[in-house]
């Protein structure tokens, strides 16, 4: 039982901290205001939630362009440290390699399945409550992704069905990342034994 509280607690501290750094690195890559002024109600928690771990890091690590590597690399770092101890008290596998492993797959499925809250957010507030502020930034957040497939699409009139396509693929998406998780993990075991 105390196994499964931890877990659960480590599950939920990582997934903000390493949500909000991810969360960081999507602004500014897509150029969406961070600052306190700019009316962006996420500003104040991302800035609580990372600025202790990514201000250090940006003295660092040299900027990638539009990519933050400052805020990929806490996100990487907090959910290593979360796989590692799951690995000490015996949820995972202690290998290193797999540790590692579980750690970009953790990564890479928190980016996925934050899109996909995301866009099903997006889509709802379109329905419901398409003048809000939030919606706004919603829209700003998800527009890039959706304009892709709205290219691709012919026109539907009044439905918008790309949001729907979107959040197909994107399961897709996790269901492929976790067969490879699993593949790779298979192979580490095999290597390892």
């Amino acid at each position: 039982m105390l196994t499964h509280i931890l877990t659960l607690v480590l599950e939920v501290v990582a997934s903000l901290i390493a949500g909000a750094a991810l969360l960081r690195l999507y602004f500014q890559f897509h150029h969406i205001p961070m600052s306190l002024r700019s009316g962006n109600p996420f500003a104040a928690y991302i800035f609580y939630l990372t600025n202790w771990s990514v201000m250090p890091l940006r003295r660092i690590l040299p900027t990638g362009g539009r990519l933050d590597l400052s805020s990929l690399l806490v996100a990487f770092l907090v959910l290593l440290i979360k796989c590692i101890i799951l690995g000490f008290i015996g949820v995972l596998s202690p290998e290193p390699i797999a540790l590692l492993v579980d750690a970009l797959y953790e990564l890479m499925n928190l980016c996925l399945s934050s899109l996909s809250t995301l866009v099903l957010v997006y889509a709802l507030l379109s329905w419901f409550s398409p003048t809000t502020p939030m919606f706004d930034l919603l829209q700003r957040m998800v527009f890039p992704l959706l304009a892709p497939i709205r290219r691709l699409m012919p026109a539907t009139g009044a439905l918008d069905l790309s949001p729907l396509i979107l959040l197909l693929l994107l399961q897709i998406a996790e269901i492929a990342l976790r067969d490879l998780h699993v593949m790779v993990l298979q192979l580490i075991w095999s290597q390892v034994n």
